[in-house]
């Protein structure tokens, strides 16, 4: 079997049911990479190291990946809404700076309502991706 997307979410819903901060970072790490990955359906799972213009993207694989949601260039690849993709480029850049200080920043307090708003928004951005690349969309049929 092979591990998809939604179960990153799945593993962020369940890190929320147990006590104590760990589980809370965890939430919040586990609810961006459902998040990341469902992103990366816009382009084809492609992590980009170029603008359109051929301009080599600054920084790590996360940040080229929300730099071209946020410019709308990610929209380009499939024909998609542009604006619904810089939305999902805010949400991906918010969340990934969330998952960073969760992961890596262990001075911090991190509370349960920073992990309950990330899950939040990646079920918004899965939803939004399903709906640009019109997954389960049965309105299709003959």
């Amino acid at each position: 079997m092979s591990v998809e997307h939604t179960c990153f979410l799945e593993l962020a819903k369940h890190s929320l049911t147990l006590n104590g901060e760990m589980w809370t970072r965890n939430a919040i790490s586990r609810a961006y990479y459902g998040m990341y990955h469902s992103a990366l359906r816009i382009t084809n799972n492609l992590v980009p190291t170029a603008t359109e213009d051929g301009e080599k993207l600054k920084g790590g694989v996360h940040m080229r990946v929300y730099t071209v949601f946020c410019s709308g260039e990610a929209a380009a690849l499939n024909d998609v809404d542009v604006n619904a993709v810089k939305k999902i480029g805010v949400k991906l850049k918010m969340t990934h700076a969330q998952r960073v200080n969760s992961d890596y920043k262990l001075e911090r307090k991190i509370n349960r309502i920073t992990a309950i708003s990330a899950i939040q928004d990646a079920e918004e951005v899965d939803a939004i991706v399903n709906k640009l690349l019109k997954v389960g969309d049965d309105s299709l049929t003959a």
